[in-house]
């Protein structure tokens, strides 16, 4: 929950206008790529399984057999399953085919699917989604970028969190194996049993629900909810019973593992050449009519499938020829090098992808010409708040920008010296104008306190518990910098203070410091509002991978706050805010639809 109240606060400031856009996912690539999971040795109570990395590894070898690009991790704690989710993120962009498998530990708390990680700290009276990755951020994830979604969830294994509750009942909102999951268009999901079941961990070196998996799999030619229908039948005999696979299904259409089209397609012994030539004549690949003309020679149609067997043949040839260029220019990642691809080959796929690439690598050599100091003098430069420069010329005395914040110090002195007497022509406007910068500098201490605790140990302040609270640790730490900076030592900061602080750790490149920075930017809140600007520090953090200066980032993106509107940068950064787990960014992604 305390994770929760940074995130929430800080997309607060952001997320006020919402847009959904409906855009419907466009057809794949027919590129396939998996995702699998098997958590063997847990610690503490819930105790290590036999099976989970053995099943996770053999059916990673039969997806790799069967096309799959795979991406396999085992016994993975907290922090590297939300990496390899990551990876997995990056991987389904643009795919057509996205699976997940998982073999370990899971639970359901208030009947959401919680996969356990090999380190997690589970217990009924802890949050949760603070220890575990839920099944719905995954599955969501799918969704959002594959056509078809497949997950195989072998992981209803009994554990001693529910192991006396009655099957079908709940305590503290703690059920038995899984509860069932809602398949949206386009996705199919198994369970190793039904839910509100225990399935069975085995004695060999499978379970036997994966046992059944890599036996019927690889089956030519038969469609998934047929072979499962098998692997149904193989567990029940196997478990004496006991155990039977359940499953969700919202496919469109059929799915393959292991398709062979000229088999499917082309059987002569039950077709005509005319039905046989109807079912490839709207095809791309070239197997298709090379099957064809094995099967009619001489037939009406085989002039114009040898036509179409050129004319692949020669698309072929030219996408080979663009894939090398692209590689070449990846590997370069130059503009010239990008360029010359985008000249030769204008059209497709990879001329998309190539001039998003050209375009992140102009963001980047101009954001890389920023240093932090001129980006932390962007920021101030609007202030009337003489603190705000006789911090920045303490933190660069003798930088760049120094000269100019000496005399905007000066200037901002003369100011206050003036608008403090009010009199001697003090202006309304300079009036206004500082009772403006005392209200931006009171604001923030709105800020959350989370923030305020990582400042002070980027600066060596050290605050072991990021609790969002003020509590004793957290004055002790706040009367250290106070004392460095030869203030009072009252253990609260004034508002002028958090902004020191803050801003202190930022220049120092501390991500959360950089988050907190683009935050007070975006909001007005201990600096003046500078959206523009916002981006710049948003930027640094989430270079680092702070999640929640993706999120924030990302919806400045989205409304066009600060610069240009980008959907697709905005989709793309949010969709890792949620893969990182950042609470509040899902129903941002989903505003942005597919």
């Amino acid at each position: 929950m305390r994770l929760r109240i940074v995130i929430t606060t800080a997309l607060f400031f952001l997320v006020l206008a919402a847009t959904v856009l409906a855009q419907p996912a466009g057809p794949g690539n027919g590129k396939r790529v998996a995702f699998v999971v098997g958590n063997s040795a847990y610690q503490g109570r819930l105790g290590e399984l036999r099976n989970p990395v053995n099943d996770a590894t053999d059916i990673a070898a039969r997806l790799e057999q069967l096309g799959f690009e795979v991406i396999l991790a085992t016994d993975l704690s907290l922090r590297a399953f939300r990496a390899s989710l990551l990876s997995f993120a990056t991987a389904i962009e643009g795919a057509e085919t996205s699976l997940f498998f998982y073999a370990g530990h899971g639970v359901q708390v208030n009947d959401e699917n919680h996969l356990i990680p090999v380190d997690a700290r589970i217990d009924r009276d802890r949050n949760l989604s603070d220890e575990t990755i839920t099944v719905n951020r995954i599955v969501g994830l799918m969704n959002q970028f594959t056509e078809t979604s497949i997950v195989l969830l072998d992981a209803c294994r009994d554990n001693p969190l529910t192991s006396d509750i009655p099957i079908g009942g709940q305590v503290d909102g703690f059920g038995r194996g899984l509860a069932r999951v809602r398949a949206d268009g386009g996705s199919y999901i198994a369970f190793a049993t039904a839910p509100g079941n225990v399935a069975y961990d085995g004695e060999g070196r499978n379970s036997p629900f994966t046992t059944a998996l890599l036996n019927h799999i690889s089956t030519p030619n038969i469609d998934i909810r047929l072979m499962m229908a098998d692997v149904r039948r193989d567990v029940f005999a196997a478990t004496q019973q006991r155990q039977l696979p359940w499953e969700n299904n919202s496919l469109i259409g059929r799915f393959f593992f292991d398709e062979n089209s000229a088999l499917q397609r082309l059987d002569s012994n039950a077709r005509s050449e005319v039905e046989a030539w109807q079912a490839i004549a709207n095809s791309n690949q070239r197997e298709d009519y090379s099957a064809f003309l094995q099967a009619f020679p001489d037939g009406n149609f085989a002039s114009v499938a040898s036509l179409k067997i050129g004319a692949l043949e020669q698309a072929e040839e030219r996408a080979s020829a663009a894939q090398s260029a692209f590689v070449l220019a990846r590997a370069t990642n130059t503009e010239d090098q990008w360029n010359n691809f985008l000249e030769t080959f204008p059209e497709g796929i990879l001329a998309d992808i190539a001039r998003e690439e050209l375009q992140d690598l102009q963001d980047d050599l101009e954001r890389n010409r920023m240093t932090l100091e001129e980006i932390h003098w962007r920021s101030i430069e609007p202030s009337r708040s003489a603190p705000d420069f006789q911090m920045f010329l303490s933190l660069y005395p003798n930088g760049e920008f120094s000269d100019l914040a000496e005399q905007r110090l000066e200037a901002t002195l003369r100011a206050e010296e003036i608008v403090g007497a009010l009199t001697d022509g003090a202006s309304p406007e300079e009036v206004s104008d500082v009772r403006l910068e005392r209200e931006i500098k009171r604001k923030v201490t709105q800020i959350p306190v989370q923030f305020i605790q990582y400042g002070l140990n980027a600066l060596g302040h050290q605050v072991t518990d990021i609790s969002g609270v003020l509590d004793a640790p957290t004055r002790r730490a706040v009367r250290n910098y106070q004392a460095t900076i030869g203030a009072t030592q009252s253990g609260r900061l004034t508002p002028q203070q958090i902004v020191d602080l803050l801003l202190s750790a930022a220049a120092l490149g501390d991500s959360h410091a950089l988050t907190a920075t683009g935050i007070m930017l975006t909001s007005g809140q201990g600096l003046r509002k500078n959206e523009e600007m916002a981006r710049q520090w948003l930027d640094r953090a989430a270079d680092q991978g702070n999640g929640l200066a993706m999120a924030n980032l990302g919806i400045l993106y989205r409304d066009g706050l600060g610069g240009e509107r980008d959907l697709s940068k905005a989709r793309s950064l949010l969709t890792v805010a949620v893969t990182l787990g950042v609470e509040g960014a899902e129903p941002v992604l989903r505003s942005l639809g597919n």
